[in-house]
């Protein structure tokens, strides 16, 4: 079975290569803020983040992502090897995903999840981009592998290490890393100390080398994105629990304006933020707490930021999304264009997957799959709330989670065939 999730997986590729060579690169509001570091970083002469990328900026944006920018501008002059890239690790996501399936439940359901995650419309544009989502999102599904694959403490140490990378792209992997301590802890008691020292002893030595070599350069230990403040401290003057993309970034009276701000570093920026969020959360934690729920919602009402790829005018990054007349859907159904019919396609292609995953908690439960129903949920519960908690959830955040909704909703389409699809029980 591993041969035909390979072949699935290198179909996908060939498609996913020839939606990019058809359509094109994808302009984004990020992806340009990721090349316009790079040049700078390249004109400076050092890896990102730099002496400039830090002076006068808000905040330390997502490093690894930037550096593989910089690496493919260095060596090509061109971002069309990262886009390739980009294609190839995507469709290693959708291998990835069918093994961890199939390590967990059986090879049915794993076909299936392989299946619906090639056939996912969102899944067919994210590779014209050069955002952070794939990079982290497979390593992270590499590492977790790696975890479910064997119990050798070395195996276990390089997961640690490849979640770390995959932090180093995105700052998620704390989250997966957090879970499966408890996993072990829950599941595998004899074994939860080393176990955990040797997936923890990965993560701080990547985190160590990373942090120390940005230390000798900047002054400043720095492994990862450090966004967290920068939003957070929105919170304390924003009322909606939506996003405000074209919305004054420093507004004079709130908490976010710093009077001098170009003349700090984005270090000593998010150390006023953060001194000023906890202040405020202090005096307001209610108000701040009822806005989760709403971002929650927010989060998960849609799922088509990548289907902007098939516009056929992607010039400006800022135009490069779709909506779709949600108040008035069925009374504009002929007026839809051809790329928001694709949008409602992918729509109700979402919302059948977020049902059958509410149907596989429940079958799980039935079948005492403890193992995996405690994996599915803290991830899927546990991490959205974790997410929503830190920061404004924008429909593309949930990225990291989509994998493990497409693997527990193939649990209940297995089960429309009539045959029990559990392999294990815990």
């Amino acid at each position: 079975m591993q041969n035909c999730y390979r072949q699935i997986s290198i179909i996908f590729f060939i498609f996913l290569l020839l939606v990019l060579i058809v359509f094109g690169y994808t302009p984004t509001n990020d992806g340009e803020g990721y090349l316009e570091y790079a040049h700078t970083c390249l004109t400076y002469g050092e890896p990102y983040p730099c002496t400039p990328t830090i002076q006068g900026e808000p905040f330390v944006w997502n490093i690894g992502q930037i550096n593989l920018v910089i690496l493919s501008l260095y060596l090509f002059n061109s971002i069309v090897p990262i886009l390739i890239l980009m294609c190839l690790l995507k469709a290693c996501s959708a291998y990835l995903l069918a093994r961890i399936t199939q390590k967990l439940l059986n090879e049915r359901i794993a076909l299936i999840a392989i299946l619906l995650y090639v056939c996912y419309p969102n899944n067919w544009g994210q590779s014209t981009t050069i955002l952070s989502e794939i990079p982290s999102v497979t390593l992270l599904l590499w590492g977790i592998f790696l975890i479910l694959h064997s119990s050798h403490y070395k195996q276990l140490f390089i997961a640690g290490f490849i979640m770390a990378l995959s932090n180093w792209f995105r700052p998620l992997g704390v989250i997966f890393i957090g879970t499966f301590i408890l996993y072990f802890l829950i599941f595998e008691r004899q074994k939860w100390w080393r176990k955990t020292g040797s997936l923890l002893a990965g993560y701080l030595l990547f985190i160590t080398v990373v942090g120390t070599s940005c230390w000798l350069r900047t002054g400043y230990f720095l492994y990862q994105s450090d966004t967290l403040w920068f939003n957070m401290v929105a919170a304390t003057y924003e009322t909606s629990v939506e996003p405000h993309y074209n919305a004054e970034m420093y507004p004079k009276g709130t908490l976010r304006y710093i009077e001098d701000r170009e003349h700090k570093t984005a270090i000593e920026c998010k150390d006023i933020w953060k001194q000023r969020s906890i202040n405020w959360l202090k005096q307001h934690p209610f108000t701040y707490l009822k806005k989760v729920p709403g971002r929650l919602f927010y989060m998960y009402m849609n799922d088509m930021d990548n289907i902007s790829a098939f516009l056929s005018d992607k010039s400006s990054a800022e135009n490069n999304y779709i909506t779709l007349p949600y108040r008035s859907l069925l009374k504009n159904l002929k007026h839809l264009t051809p790329i928001q019919w694709m949008g409602l396609y992918n729509m109700i292609f979402y919302w059948l997957l977020l049902l059958s995953t509410i149907f596989s908690f429940y079958f799980l439960r039935k079948e005492k799959n403890y193992k995996v129903l405690f994996l599915t949920l803290s991830i899927l519960v546990g991490g959205s709330l974790a997410l929503v908690l830190a920061v404004h959830g924008e429909t593309r955040f949930k990225a990291p989670f989509m994998p493990f909704i497409i693997m527990t909703a193939a649990i209940s389409i297995a089960q429309c065939y009539g045959k029990k699809p559990y392999q294990k029980k815990g």
